[in-house]
């Protein structure tokens, strides 16, 4: 399936770049019901929605996941009850398919995925990898065609319980039918004949956004977004990577919009995640804070390093929300197969998102001058 695989994500680039593709995809928001799964520690409202969802399948069940654990020492655990319902769900005859990342710059992830694969493959379902040199970033799970729930929780127990997460379910035929066709396209490693990337329109929508090697959806949303912000940018990320020798990298441009929009008198609030497991990260969002701090950008905070803010929202001006699996750094922005959804013009849909933002900007702290050194 390799190469496959690859001819796939390029061809599918080759017709949106060229424009030639006639099936896309606005949705208008009547015609589709959004419900925000935003999950802190140890509320589990992914998970509980994720798992009633499952159940209640009664054609397919499509899963195109970055990391999905497998503990074998807790059968009754939550990780082993979700599976437990996708065997269920097969045997009362709903097809079942998931696609898992092999991941070649993550030994741990292959290695993970791959005793996941074996032992839900050992208990009848179907199970396939992506290419390694394809990295599947997104967290998407497609449900009778109609039902989606896709952001930034993997499937494993500190996701469930221990990290703050922003998902979101959407009902909707078209919305359904739109993920389920790459997602078909994905498990064939071959391109869907007439697939075309939506654009955002300029008013109320909800639009699926899938990005590729060289279809970057995620990127020129956001990007086009910010420029449209005329009083509040409200932004929660696990990671935002600057490169300093790459002047046109994806995420150093959405950065320095940040800071046009900061200098245009918009209010930029950001906050960005430290751990106490990876420093490599910590450094990162470190380094790109002292930057905007620089740059005027004063309203940058860190969460409490104890707890791991794993989000990646984008809220403009209260009503228009960007959620999914994108993180701001070269490999999500460039490379990585993600799946996400911009909301735009519905502050309905995005007061939950926004409180749910203050929540975690209240907990989260002014970042000292020895914190952005990384002293300890």
């Amino acid at each position: 399936m390799s190469s496959e695989y690859r001819s796939f994500l390029k061809k599918l680039s080759v017709l949106i770049a060229l424009g030639l593709a006639v099936f896309s995809l606005v949705a208008k928001p009547a015609e589709v019901t959004v419900t925000p799964l935003l999950d802190t520690p140890n509320n589990r409202t992914y998970y509980d929605e994720l798992l009633s969802t499952v159940r209640d399948a009664e054609s397919s069940i499509r899963v195109m996941m970055a990391t999905a654990n497998y503990y074998p020492e807790y059968p009754d655990g939550l990780q082993n009850r979700l599976y437990d319902a996708l065997v269920d769900a097969k045997g009362r005859g709903v097809n079942v398919k998931i696609i898992l990342d092999k991941s070649d710059w993550s030994g741990e992830i292959t290695k993970t995925n791959r005793e996941t694969a074996q032992y839900l493959r050992d208990r009848g379902l179907r199970v396939k990898f992506d290419d390694p040199e394809v990295t599947t970033h997104s967290k998407t799970v497609i449900v009778d065609e109609e039902v989606v729930l896709l952001g930034s929780s993997n499937w494993n127990f500190p996701t469930y319980t221990e990290t703050y997460q922003a998902n979101l379910k959407l009902v909707s035929g078209e919305v359904g039918r739109f993920y389920g066709r790459f997602f078909d396209a994905a498990w064939r490693g071959k391109p869907p004949e007439r697939l075309k990337l939506p654009e955002i329109s300029g008013g109320k929508s909800i639009v699926p956004l899938i990005s590729t090697k060289k279809s970057r959806a995620y990127f020129e949303t956001a990007r086009q977004l910010i420029r449209d912000a005329g009083k509040s940018i409200d932004l929660v990320l696990f990671k935002i990577t600057r490169y300093s020798s790459f002047g046109e990298s994806k995420s150093n441009l959405l950065t320095e919009e940040l800071v046009k929009a900061r200098n245009r008198g918009v209010e930029v609030r950001i906050v960005l995640d430290v751990n106490t497991w990876s420093e490599e990260i910590n450094q990162t969002n470190r380094e790109t804070a002292l930057w905007l701090l620089g740059k005027g950008v004063k309203d940058v905070k860190f969460d409490n390093p104890e707890v791991t803010t794993h989000s990646k929202i984008l809220i403009v001006d209260g009503e228009s929300v960007l959620v999914g699996s994108s993180n701001w750094s070269y490999y999500s922005l460039a490379e990585n197969l993600e799946m996400d959804v911009a909301i735009k013009k519905l502050p309905s849909v995005a007061k939950p998102f926004e409180t749910y933002f203050e929540e975690i900007w209240k907990r989260a702290e002014i970042p000292s001058r020895k914190e952005l050194s990384g002293a300890s």
